[in-house]
């Protein structure tokens, strides 16, 4: 058992000790970027897909209902995609990045002309494709009776965004991230009908409009801190090449600036295509 412990204490030194060198240099790389100018660009269009099984036309409910029916019953199941405005959804989430740029000591500033090109301290952050998709998912209740566990209809809305990033001169293959707004299970209890059968109550958290304008804000936050955390590696993968020390793809970083700290993560990052 000792050997083993000191197998595991020589392995976490080991990992500490290789990765010292990613986290010196983020941080290096935080102090840098300080006054950087972020050019913030989103599409003009969303793309809105509606994927709700209950609103397939050729379904048994829906395929006898004439044009104008078929359209209002849609309609009247769709909760947020027929609902969007989008340019709310797209001030609302520039004005949170807009916000949160501040908290990394950035502004956010169109400052690309003929004699600026991108570098340390100009960025661009070019979100050039958004699709918001609504569809029906299912949440298994369990309400503490063994053996009575039911499956309920549930909305999600997921948005799915694609970017490329440019600072130094190099840019960044596709990026891409995506973020669900979901009803959830508030509660959930059985009572017993008339005949002694066990009744399933389930309290939905539903969503709505104004609930999805403020995931907008949650969004923005996020891709601003996405986007720094992608230039902040990016520039440890160079000067550690540069430096001649070995570098591993499968170690990334992200930076709390509420906390002024590095971390590691494996999936809380933007995915490259």
């Amino acid at each position: 058992m000792r050997s083993i412990f000191k197998i595991l204490l020589v392995l976490l030194s080991f990992t500490i000790v290789s990765c010292a060198p990613h986290k010196k240099l983020a941080y290096d790389f935080v102090n840098i970027s300080k006054g950087a100018s972020v050019a913030f660009y989103v599409p003009e269009e969303l793309q809105k897909t509606n994927l709700r099984s209950d609103c397939n036309p050729n379904s048994v409910d829906l395929v006898v209902l004439d044009e104008d029916e078929l359209q209002d019953t849609i309609n009247s199941r769709v909760k947020i995609l027929n609902k969007i405005d989008n340019e709310i959804f797209l001030n609302v989430m520039i004005a949170s990045f807009e916000e949160t740029l501040k908290d990394y000591d950035l502004d956010l500033q169109y400052w690309e002309n003929e004699n600026t090109t991108p570098d340390s301290l100009h960025w661009v952050v070019d979100l050039s494709h958004i699709e918001i998709q609504e569809l029906v998912n299912y949440l298994l209740t369990d309400c503490g009776v063994e053996g009575n566990c039911e499956f309920i209809p549930s909305t999600t809305v997921n948005v799915a965004s694609w970017f490329e990033l440019t600072n130094n001169d190099n840019e960044s293959n596709v990026l891409f991230t995506e973020q669900n707004y979901d009803e959830y299970i508030n509660d959930c209890y059985y009572t017993l009908d008339s005949l002694n059968n066990l009744i399933i109550n389930v309290d939905l958290q539903h969503i709505n409009i104004d609930g999805f304008y403020d995931f907008a804000v949650m969004l923005g936050k996020l891709y601003a801190g996405y986007s720094f955390d992608y230039f902040m590696n990016e520039y440890v993968k160079k000067e550690m090449k540069k430096k001649g020390l070995e570098y591993s793809d499968d170690i990334y970083m992200r930076y709390d600036p509420y906390e002024m700290y590095v971390y590691y993560t494996r999936r809380d990052k933007f995915i490259e295509l």
